[in-house]
């Protein structure tokens, strides 16, 4: 091991050279790649499948900061910064509350009318600021703003929410600068249809079925505002019109089977459209309840499609996408799932997890209990899933309160 620059910071850190490392390997501190991306979690055994992975992924060198004072398991992103400041969040939720006014008021007296290339160049310079501040801030995370200063903006805050979340994407995939500042743009306005909606409507907690039609053509009359408009990227225009479609042909505005759904939705779109709901379930109504992250980013683990389901939402490689960009940032740097939970494979297969691996979170290491008739396996088997990268956890059971690796097991 030798003292090199990081080509991102230029602090000198240790190089471990994974041609020439032990496997089950434990080091006091994280490990970073080249590019200064966070591989292994300080204390976690480096094991061989996660050598041979970076190696067939030409990664021959990792790093580690010998000041980092990363010497407790503890210790980690946990104490990490906020991805975007205080004053940006409220930046941006101004810029939404003064669009989805003018669009209200354009409804009503010029329903031909277009977003302003004003408010376009206000969103755009809004969301350069917050990817400067998200790259500025590699380990930076973010939980969902969720304090209302009154009920009238609530959809002010969830637009603003879906927003920060896709630059954030945007950003953590290595998505081109046009791309991200599309996402930015396209998550805060790919709700102005709704505009088109009474506030009655749209706060109830019991809707009628009337009132769920009502809502679900905001969509087209979102796609319909900004359809024509010259400045605004086709990628923003897709945002808005498909981002409630579902892999299992239960979404709208078209249903999309899931042929379609992977071939006419864009695979950005679909990764916001995993975004929008999950600042659906922690961002809740007044008088219904939220969804901590932990628990929602499970929920949403548990619309992934399997050859099992009757019923999902995402693409196994999208909710992946999604993980790997999001799923620390917005659960306080920790994992979602955790040793000794039940998880049910895209295979059927039962298992509990025996170690996560932080660089792919759905590859854990598993002892598999059943068999994809649900049937108990005489003697367990232990897989590496980092070994088959194709196979994934679709499902994750809830904890029993009597019992931790104990739950009900069903299709």
């Amino acid at each position: 091991m030798t003292l090199k620059k990081s080509p991102r910071s230029g602090v000198s850190h240790v190089k471990v050279l994974l041609r020439m490392t032990r496997p089950g390997s434990r080091y006091a501190h994280d490990l970073f790649d080249e590019e200064g991306n966070l591989i292994l979690k300080a204390h976690t055994p480096l094991s061989q499948a996660l050598i041979n992975h970076l190696l067939s992924g030409n990664t021959e060198v990792l790093y580690y900061d010998p000041k980092s004072h990363m010497d407790l398991p503890e210790a980690g992103l946990n104490n990490a910064t906020q991805a975007v400041s205080s004053g940006t969040v409220d930046s941006t939720m101004n810029t939404a509350r003064t669009l989805f006014d003018d669009i209200r008021d354009q409804l009503n007296y010029s329903p031909e009318a277009t977003i302003s290339k004003a408010h376009i160049n206000e969103t755009r310079g809004v969301i350069s600021t917050m990817l400067k501040e998200i790259s500025d801030n590699d380990d930076g995370l973010f939980s969902v703003i969720t304090q209302l200063k009154n009920l009238d903006d609530f959809y002010y805050l969830h637009s603003t929410n879906v927003s920060i979340l896709c630059a954030l994407m945007g950003s953590r995939l290595d998505f081109n600068e046009d791309i991200r500042t599309a996402l930015g743009t396209g998550g805060l306005f790919h709700d102005i249809g709704l505009t088109s909606v009474s506030s009655d409507i749209l706060m109830k907690i019991d809707k009628s079925d009337e009132d769920f039609d009502r809502i679900s053509m905001h969509t087209h009359v979102g796609y319909k505002i900004v359809e024509k408009n010259p400045l605004l990227h086709e990628l923003e225009k897709r945002i808005l019109l498909l981002h409630h479609e579902k892999a299992d042909g239960n979404g709208y505005p078209f249903g999309f089977d899931y042929l379609h759904y992977s071939d006419q939705v864009p695979r950005e779109v679909r990764i916001v459209a995993i975004i929008n709901d999950y600042v659906n379930m922690v961002l809740r109504l007044p008088g219904e309840t939220p969804a901590g992250s932990r628990q929602a980013l499970r929920a949403l683990l548990n619309r992934v499609y399997a050859p099992y389901k009757k019923t999902y939402s995402y693409l196994p490689a999208d909710f992946r996408d999604f993980i790997r960009a999001l799923g620390f940032i917005v659960n306080g740097g920790d994992f979602f799932m955790q040793r000794g939970d039940l998880v049910r494979l895209e295979t059927g297969e039962v298992a509990i997890i025996e170690e996560m691996n932080r660089l792919y979170p759905l590859n854990p290491r598993i002892r598999i209990l059943k068999n994809s008739r649900l049937e108990n396996l005489k003697r367990p088997v232990q897989v590496d899933m980092l070994k088959n990268y194709k196979s994934y956890i679709a499902h994750v059971f809830e904890r029993s309160p009597k019992k931790d690796t104990q739950a009900s097991v069903k299709d």
